[in-house]
């Protein structure tokens, strides 16, 4: 077997010996050919010709059902996190959570935050005082309940 697998590998009849690689490289199919070749060449994709069976691999893409496979899975970075020159506009509360005045509250303890040195904000990490943001639970829930709309919410979505 070992005669004839050497045989598969030369080139024309000089009998050069070629690197099983570089006779893969050669007999590779390019993406024209393959897209001549099969039923569906929308489904061809410049990675497709360097598989071990490429026209089997586009029969199975063309199953009925089959699911293309996200273009995110062969990259190296993770997902989204080519997006940074991206600016994002700032998130803004909705109307009606807006009007219970929470972000007052919350823009207070902020600054009373930034008033304290490293050793008070530290100790109130370590030893957190709960009940600090106090908001009426009348207000909230009216604000979810009562004046709550549904158009609002399917604009964010």
């Amino acid at each position: 077997d070992d005669s004839q697998e050497d045989e598969r590998y030369l080139k024309d009849e000089d009998e050069v010996l070629i690197s099983k690689k570089k006779f893969r490289l050669m007999n590779r199919p390019t993406i024209a050919e393959l897209k001549n070749k099969v039923e569906r060449a929308d489904l061809v994709e410049a990675h497709d010709v360097t598989s071990s069976d490429p026209e089997f691999l586009l029969y199975l893409k063309a199953l009925p059902g089959t699911v293309p496979v996200p273009r995110h899975w062969g990259r190296k970075r993770k997902y989204l996190q080519g997006k940074r020159g991206i600016e994002k506009a700032p998130f803004q509360l909705p109307d009606f959570i807006a009007k219970t005045g929470i972000s007052d509250v919350r823009s207070a303890l902020d600054e009373d935050e930034s008033k304290q040195n490293a050793k008070q904000k530290n100790r109130s990490r370590v030893a957190p005082k709960m009940g600090a943001l106090d908001v009426d639970y009348r207000t909230l829930h009216d604000a979810f309940f009562k004046h709550q709309n549904k158009a609002s919410i399917q604009d964010k979505l």
